[in-house]
């Protein structure tokens, strides 16, 4: 089944509807360098939920545990603020459970007593693989830090290394630490850093892998942790700005394959939270490991349950909990972003988040395709796309997040809104203004429902220009100028009106539409703007209405004693140029050809004969077979035609009551004209002279007479036509 296309100027403009809003959109996201935004992650946040709710978030490591310090905890101890003796205690007794890595989410950034912090020291280095952390002032605008004297920042100078860069960077710059203090930075085996990085709805998504402190890096804890257990150097590590940061496998580490990071060209990743707090990584309470570690008996069990753990201490009581939102829930400790990266390091488990030229090619696709269904003569195929396309977009998006893909759907979907709402406004406005110009046009001198067609079809009005077969009217008032010089303009212009809206209601009643008025003679077509098969049926029925019509008239006009107003019809039907035509400031749909010249002379060639109604041979052919009254009338040749043509009147229809003072008369003349062209000029003769008796004057037969008496039949050429110096008009 082939597709009705929209017409050539629809299909033009919505070649400019697609691309112009969609190169603005793109030129948009080009200037902001990306094309995601807040709301692309608040939609992504609801499948979030519903991944992680049916088990597709990512898979939950066995290596990662809480060690938290709740209400319980204060209870326990009875104070309200815990002495670093009492965390002394903690470290003492994990020391001995053999863990892989203890992380404090904990900045001691002040002395406390001397016993208290030297127990505190002691018990870090006896622990051995203590991440302390560090918290930072950052900006996205280059600034040098701001360096202090003392050992902490002597021990936070030795950390700071250099990745293998690849791509352009604009990292966040550190200018202003948080330190811990001296002789616990000394005692600790690593650090990190540990600065939220907050989206501008308040929700916690993405994290600072690595910060830049003047021409070094210094990276977050959950990737220092990694780096450390996989055994990777981090001069090792290759950073390919706007991509990726790539942990790489290389000999001697842990790795069985690259551990790979997407980030944006600021060090920045999505945190892969792989559950909701109550429900991510084992939790135990200081006071339940302080507890446990008593019993003699329970040793067995406490240190099977921490072997090779990564351990995470944070405050989680209330009021002193350092809280905030992520994708899946409210009011959750932050530690859970530390403890999501390192279990998506431990999983090689990372969102990634459509690259910036794979999402403004996806939403070229989106929206050619939508462009492409526009260009459908049916409006709904349109609106059909675009629905599907928004429900793809919504269904590509979930199956892309399951499988760690990231779409901004909001920027897909606003980007393929603002197309599909350009195509609708300007294809609107579009057909708006093309219906009010067939209104405009057609709708005085066309019948209604080819009116009606042409809005619901405005495809079938070419507009330019075409070749069209149809047939064209002509009519005039017979000795018109004699009329008008006798009667008053007024009451010229009141019988010309009547005349005219007659003869209009009638060739509108039979589906051809008015061409044009001049003075007192219509030009009209049938078959346009529709093409109609019995066009020449139409026209020549329209043309014994008039006739029939004018003869009621003529009666009306009697009695007032008004003009017996006559007209004369030519009509031709062939090829002909169809289409709105004229200057820019002035246009009219009309027709155009040798076939409408024609049409125009055997109006005027009905003089000659006295007839009323001729058409052209082509017309004749093309009428239905046994419908019309008609005789051969001659052969002529019109002005600036150099081949002959054969002309007939048309009389009547065949239904119509046969009469007995006018058939026998068309009858024998038809017959002798054919005698005539036949060569038989003597029979012919007679046959014109039998005709003259039953219409005596008859100027048709009269001229044929005549034609024959000066024929010499012996210097008649062979392709003799039938035309004798006869012209018409």
């Amino acid at each position: 089944m082939s597709l009705e296309l929209k017409n050539k100027k629809l299909i033009r403009l919505i070649f400019i509807l697609t691309i112009t809003p969609l190169l603005a959109a793109i030129i948009f996201f080009w200037a902001r360098d990306s094309i995601w935004n807040i709301w692309d992650y608040k939609v992504l946040d609801l499948a979030y939920k519903q991944a992680v709710e049916h088990g597709y978030g990512p898979e939950l490591s066995d290596k990662i545990l809480y060690l938290a310090i709740n209400d319980s905890t204060y209870k326990y101890f009875g104070k309200n603020i815990l002495d670093r003796a009492d965390m002394a205690r903690v470290n003492e007794a994990i020391s001995r459970l053999d863990i892989r890595a203890l992380a404090y989410d904990i900045i001691f950034a002040r002395p406390s007593s001397s016993e208290s912090d030297m127990r505190f020291e002691s018990s870090i280095r006896q622990l051995g693989s203590v991440y302390l952390p560090i918290g930072f002032d950052y900006s996205e605008e280059m600034k040098p830090f701001k360096w202090e004297s003392g050992a902490a920042y002597e021990r936070f100078r030795s950390y700071l290394n250099k990745p293998v860069e690849e791509g352009i960077s604009s990292p966040y710059y550190a200018d202003w630490a948080l330190m811990q203090t001296d002789d616990l930075s000394l005692a600790a085996f690593s650090s990190g850093h540990i600065s939220p990085l907050i989206d501008s709805d308040g929700i916690y998504r993405h994290m600072i892998m690595l910060l830049k402190v003047d021409d070094l890096y210094f990276p977050a804890i959950s990737l220092s942790m990694f780096l450390n257990y996989a055994g990777v150097p981090f001069e090792k590590v290759i950073v390919r700005w706007g991509k990726e940061i790539v942990i790489p496998s290389i000999q001697g580490s842990k790795l069985d394959q690259d551990v790979i990071i997407p980030i944006d060209n600021k060090g920045v990743a999505f945190i892969p939270f792989g559950q909701v707090w109550d429900r991510d990584f084992e939790k135990m309470g200081l006071q339940t490991l302080l507890e446990l570690a008593k019993d003699e008996d329970l040793q067995g069990n406490l240190r099977e349950y921490y072997e090779e753990k990564f351990v995470f201490i944070g405050d989680i009581s209330i009021g002193i909990s350092d809280l905030g939102q992520t994708p899946l829930e409210k009011d959750v400790p932050l530690m859970i972003m530390h403890t999501a990266m390192l279990n998506g390091l431990l999983t090689n488990t990372f969102y990634k988040e459509m690259p910036f030229a794979h999402g403004i090619i996806l939403m070229t696709i989106l929206c050619v395709l939508l462009g492409v269904s526009a260009l459908s003569k049916r409006s709904w195929v349109l609106y059909c796309t675009g629905v599907i396309i928004l429900g793809g977009i919504a269904g590509l998006t979930w199956f892309q997040f399951i499988r760690f893909s990231l779409l901004p759907v909001a920027t897909l979907t606003g980007g393929f809104l603002f197309v599909f709402f350009s195509l609708i406004i300007g294809i609107g406005m579009a057909v708006s203004k093309e219906r009010s110009f067939i209104r405009d046009t057609f709708s005085r001198y066309v019948p209604k429902k080819v009116v009606s067609h042409l809005l619901e079809n405005p495809s079938l009005l070419k507009l330019g220009g075409e070749e069209r077969v149809a047939s064209v009217l002509f009519s005039d008032i017979a000795g018109f100028t004699t009329i008008s010089e006798n009667m008053s303009p007024s009451e010229l212009v009141n019988l010309l009106n009547e005349y005219l809206t007659e003869m209009t209601g009638i060739i509108l009643g039979e589906g051809g539409i008015i061409d044009k008025y001049q003075g007192d003679a219509i030009m009209a077509e049938f078959g346009v703007p529709i093409h109609a098969a019995n066009n020449a049926d139409m026209a020549v029925r329209a043309g014994l209405r008039m006739q029939r019509r004018l003869k009621e008239l003529r009666q009306d006009w009697s009695g007032r004693n008004l003009p017996e107003l006559r007209c004369r019809v030519g009509i031709n039907t062939g090829m002909m140029i169809v289409g709105n035509m004229g200057s820019n400031q002035f246009s009219d749909y009309t027709v155009i050809g040798d076939a409408v010249n024609l049409a125009s002379r055997l109006e005027g060639a009905n003089k000659r004969y006295n007839t009323n109604l001729m058409v052209s041979e082509s017309t004749h052919e093309n009428l239905t077979p046994g419908m019309f009254k008609t005789r051969l009338l001659d052969v002529i040749k019109v002005k600036g035609k150099n081949r002959a043509v054969k002309v007939f009147e048309v009389y009547g229809e065949t239904s119509d009551t046969p009469d007995e003072n006018q058939d026998p008369y068309y009858e024998t003349y038809h017959r002798a004209f054919e005698l005539y062209l036949a060569r038989k000029f003597s029979s012919a003769r007679d046959a014109f002279v039998n005709a003259l008796s039953m219409r005596p004057g008859d100027p048709a037969a009269m001229g044929m007479v005549e034609r024959i008496d000066v024929i010499n039949s012996d210097e008649l050429p062979p392709d003799w036509d039938g035309s004798i110096a006869l012209t018409s008009k």
